[in-house]
């Protein structure tokens, strides 16, 4: 039985200091409702890969899932790269962390073609998931990589694809845009929306379409520094 990461996160971002700053008046009207229909539809909630000096990535999915009001499926890393002797180390580390808390590890990006049966029995799972859960959450990270800067980065080939697939089980897509500012950590969820992908178009097309949407929400909630070309 996977551990409850929702209190874990709670407390631990209640051990930050300043305390986060959160903005979660977009979806004031969204979240009551969400927490009412637990047959509903499932949700989506993409956000930015930030990291900087005074904050690591993984705080992304602790301070998220502290404020949200309900579990979120995280899809996590399976272990960092370049990392020196801690890269095989977070390899063996990663997925038994995610395995006890219920999340789905992933290889890190960009896609390694060694890494690609990995990878797919990932995207497999994740979307077994959705499929099967009630109202499902997902949280993703899409970029799913360090950016120099802490700028929206560039999506990698097949990312787009995977979140049109999940969005057949999680028709609402949820961005939230994570930052610090003078060592306070900002969290801003913007306006749920639904993704719009005409018919007939291929599949490099669809991948391109839907990555570059969900990116531009994700910046609608960003510093316009951090935005980069979104």
């Amino acid at each position: 039985m996977p551990i409850d990461f929702r209190p874990i996160a709670r407390l631990l971002t209640h051990t930050v200091h300043p305390a986060p700053s959160v903005d979660l008046s977009a979806v004031d009207a969204f979240l009551p409702r969400m927490e009412q229909e637990k047959q509903g539809k499932g949700v989506l909630i993409t956000v930015n890969h930030y990291s900087a000096p005074d904050f690591k990535a993984w705080w992304l999915a602790v301070i998220i899932s502290g404020v949200f009001p309900a579990k979120i499926h995280w899809v996590v890393t399976s272990g960092w790269t370049n990392s020196g002797w801690l890269t095989g180390f977070t390899h063996w580390l990663f997925p038994r962390g995610a395995k006890m808390l219920g999340f789905t590890s992933m290889p890190a990006m960009p896609p390694d073609p060694a890494e690609a049966e990995q990878r797919a029995v990932a995207v497999r799972k994740v979307l077994r998931y959705a499929r099967h859960t009630p109202q499902p959450v997902i949280g993703m990270v899409p970029e799913g990589r360090d950016i120099p800067g802490g700028i929206l980065g560039t999506l990698p080939p097949g990312v787009g694809r995977f979140m049109y697939l999940l969005n057949q089980s999680c028709p609402q897509v949820l961005p939230v845009g994570v930052w610090t500012d003078e060592s306070r950590i900002n969290l801003k969820f913007g306006s749920p929306y639904q993704l719009e992908v005409p018919t007939g178009i291929s599949a490099n097309e669809c991948d391109k379409l839907v990555g570059d949407t969900v990116m531009r929400h994700i910046a609608q909630c960003l510093p316009e520094r951090l935005r980069r070309e979104y």
